[in-house]
């Protein structure tokens, strides 16, 4: 067996499954899996072995072989980002202060602000602008730790623009050293000028889906299921037109109130359901039995000031738990993975530990991925971080402060010491 990357002395979090790898509730909701002096080896970008004291010795190494003493530091699964807004141009900052003085967030939107905003400003700027924007953001996550991350498009609203946005979001996660999941989100607000056609701006979105799938732009398909933005029917002919394309479905549901959304993303098989801090207890059990994680959102809890989702109501219904940035310039400007385990344990009631799972395997269920990454162990994608610390729980406890040391995607390293490589 050869490697062409040692890690050892290592905090391992090989967040291993017990039997077999499915989304992890109960127990397993917050095991790491942790090892006391382990090491990982990888070759070709795929974790070979793992164990714990010398052995690694024995191993057979490529003549170029990278060798790391994490010296008692944790190594742990890169983080999974499973619901982002990056490609976007222009920011909020007005309306976080209006927000701030007491409007109400669907108000604004209906106003003319909000996701309208950012959609006006993203159509007034050019292709290499937007992916430049997107390259940056995308390099600002990598260097926080994240080694698998979502990007949805959005703020296009009408199909032709959504389109534009796919193909530059495409065109980034082609070049990314890390794993990037396109998500064609086609209903996100309703355009000013289709308020009188909302039944045939759903179709038009809906028939674009085919376009998404042919030329290979999305894996997945979204919408916003809330008050004043699009109903359950809405959504119905794009679960449609997405499981006719071969295409996941996953949903924005029960953000600020209860529409029935989660459990609709069950009955349709969508891939997760997402913000869900207003879900119904028959939501919950909906998503439990089709073992569908619910993607909780806390950054957009604290940054619009609604309550953030309890997560021990979906932990005590066995519901696969998984965390994100929801990174976006209206309602969570967060940036980076450690922030929201920060977030979700202060905020939402998770233990330090179920963050991290939160973060990393049942991210990668989130987006279809629960076989690739979010465990270190043999025949996964060697994407892992380093930190710098010998105890993981430092990820919520040092809010705000630097604790990614080294970032590998692949097998090769990508960041180190809050830079990335990439740009």
């Amino acid at each position: 067996m050869e490697a062409d990357l040692v890690i050892r002395r290592a905090r391992l979090l090989s967040l291993a499954p017990l039997r077999e790898e499915k989304p992890r509730v109960g127990a397993a909701a917050g095991d790491v899996g942790a090892i006391e002096g382990g090491w990982l080896a990888s070759r070709d970008g795929v974790i070979v072995a793992t164990g714990r004291g010398d052995a690694w010795q024995d191993l057979e190494r490529t003549p170029e072989a990278i060798e790391v003493d994490a010296e008692g530091r944790v190594v742990m699964p890169g983080f999974v980002d499973s619901h982002t807004h990056l490609c976007y141009a222009g920011q909020r900052w007005d309306e976080f202060v209006t927000r701030r003085s007491g409007a109400d967030y669907l108000a604004v939107l209906e106003r003319g602000g909000g996701i309208h905003a950012t959609v006006r400003a993203t159509r007034d700027r050019s292709d290499d602008d937007l992916l430049a924007l997107l390259r940056r953001r995308l390099a600002r996550a990598v260097a926080l730790g994240t080694t698998t991350i979502e990007v949805k498009s959005g703020y296009g609203l009408e199909p032709a623009e959504e389109l534009r946005q796919l193909r530059i979001i495409a065109a980034a996660a082609k070049e990314a050293p890390v794993d990037v999941a396109v998500t064609y989100l086609a209903l996100h607000a309703l355009p000013a000028a289709r308020a009188d056609d909302r039944r045939g701006f759903v179709r038009e979105a809906a028939e674009t889906v085919r376009t998404v799938a042919d030329e290979a732009l999305a894996e997945a398909v979204d919408a916003f299921v809330e008050n004043g933005v699009f109903d359950i029917d809405d959504v119905r002919p794009l679960a449609k037109a997405a499981s006719e394309a071969g295409l996941a479905l996953t949903l924005h549901a029960d953000q600020l109130n209860d529409v029935g959304a989660t459990a609709f993303a069950a009955r349709a098989h969508a891939r997760s359901a997402d913000h869900v801090a207003n879900a119904s207890a028959e939501g919950l059990r909906a998503l439990a039995r089709a073992a569908i994680p619910a993607v909780l959102l806390p950054g957009s809890a604290f940054f619009v000031g609604y309550p953030p989702p309890d997560a021990r109501r979906f932990l005590s219904a066995d519901v696969p738990i998984a965390i994100a940035t929801d990174h976006n310039p209206g309602t969570s400007p967060l940036e980076g993975m450690p922030t929201a385990i920060a977030l979700g344990v202060v905020l939402c009631g998770l233990t330090p530990h179920e963050a991290i799972v939160a973060a990393t395997i049942n991210g990668a269920h989130a987006l279809g991925r629960g076989g690739r990454t979010g465990a270190l162990i043999k025949g996964r994608r060697a994407d892992l971080v380093i930190l710098d610390t010998d105890d993981e729980r430092e990820l919520a406890y040092r809010l705000g402060g630097p604790i990614v040391r080294e970032v590998y995607g692949a097998g090769t390293r990508v960041a180190a010491n809050g830079s990335a490589a990439y740009r």
